[in-house]
């Protein structure tokens, strides 16, 4: 669209001067500039007017074609991403499944790297070590990057400090319908529960917390009617010990529940989580784990399942080799520095991972 304005000596007389050449410099200027009244009667005509708008109408359409344009950019980065099954395929709209596998590709070449690393950096010899200095070397968790995405977006949820966790998908679970159950369990609620809160105050599903060795939920949690707390451990077993400690397999809580399906499951009780989660595994081996992520802080802590050294790092990279088996898959990680802020010879013995289940037909994987 091209708009040409004819400005006319005629209509605007300021534009003009028939002041004598004869006349100074100083009355040139004074007769050449136009009063204020005359700029107003120029200003005030009818094609000045029609001029002005033309261009305010143009300056409008073209804003607003850019905005949709750049939303259109950004949006097609996220739903018209040209990829397919690796592919680049020119306007292909990418669903979930498409995602999904792209990501488990990906995910695959991340996990070849870690053997070969391993034994380049002298691993199963005298001199390995987990921790080293030299700067060219991996540290523990450098093996295990949480190198999988989420097929939907991702954003922290909690506390901003210790007991936060990264979610994936939260408006899949906040665009739910009130009728269609969700399901949340959570172990360990000792101190905070700040993630319970918050979940409970964005869906509206329900949580069922379980911790042995509290009498109640604490923080900000506690009082919630959607939250319903059970003093009970959960392991590979159901039984009672002398000292009156409650155990039950995740399948016994589930069927009591009336659950056959969680949707998140978090797992967080200082050191005890290899111990668990091994119950877990135990319980559904051969079959598909019953939760569609798992938010899980890892510990390394001498005296517990692990130690913090060449001997606890075989046995986590076993333990965590079974949950890949699993179909678990790692999208966040973050380190909790708290501990090695109040003692630095910790080091960095704590992290938080989440990961996305990739079996089974739930919410997650079809949205």
């Amino acid at each position: 669209m091209v708009l040409i304005i004819r400005l006319s000596s005629s209509s605007y007389p300021f534009l003009t001067s028939s002041t004598p050449n004869s006349q100074s410099s100083s009355h040139r200027l004074h007769t050449m500039a136009p009063t204020h009244a005359e700029m107003a009667r120029g200003f005030l005509r009818p094609r000045f007017i029609i001029a002005f708008a033309a261009l305010a109408l143009l300056s409008y359409t073209t804003y607003t074609r850019l905005n949709m344009y750049n939303a259109h950019v950004r949006l097609g980065a996220i739903d018209n991403c040209p990829i397919s099954n690796g592919n680049s395929v020119a306007g292909a709209i990418v669903t979930t499944k498409d995602r999904l596998l792209r990501s488990e590709k990906v995910y695959q070449q991340q996990v070849a790297l870690r053997d070969p690393a391993l034994k380049e950096n002298g691993y199963g010899k005298p001199w390995f070590s987990i921790w080293p200095t030299d700067k060219d070397s991996m540290n523990w968790w450098g093996y295990f990057p949480a190198s999988f995405n989420c097929p939907h977006e991702v954003e922290r949820v909690g506390r901003y400090n210790d007991g936060g966790k990264w979610m994936c998908g939260m408006s899949v679970l906040e665009n739910l319908d009130p009728l269609e159950k969700c399901v949340i369990y959570s172990m360990g609620v000792n101190d905070d529960s700040s993630w319970e809160a918050e979940m409970m105050d964005r869906t509206h599903c329900e949580v069922w917390a379980f911790d042995g060795s509290v009498e109640d939920v604490a923080g900000d949690a506690k009082g919630n009617p959607r939250m319903h707390f059970n003093k009970v451990f959960i392991g590979n077993e159901n039984r009672v010990t002398a000292e009156g400690s409650v155990w039950k397999t995740l399948p016994t809580i589930m069927k009591e529940n009336g659950h056959e399906w969680i949707d998140v499951l978090k797992v967080d009780i200082e050191g005890y989580e290899y111990e668990t989660l091994d119950a877990l595994m135990d319980s559904y081996q051969g079959s598909i784990l019953p939760f569609s992520q798992l938010q899980v802080e890892f510990h390394l802590l001498a005296g517990l399942f692990l130690s913090n050294d060449v001997r606890g790092f075989n046995k986590f990279k076993r333990w965590y080799e079974r949950l890949e088996g699993m179909h678990l898959r790692p999208f966040w990680s973050e380190h909790n520095l708290v501990p090695i802020s109040m003692d630095y010879r910790v080091g960095f013995a704590c992290i938080e991972y989440s990961f996305l289940n990739i079996a089974g037909n739930h919410r997650l994987l079809r949205a």
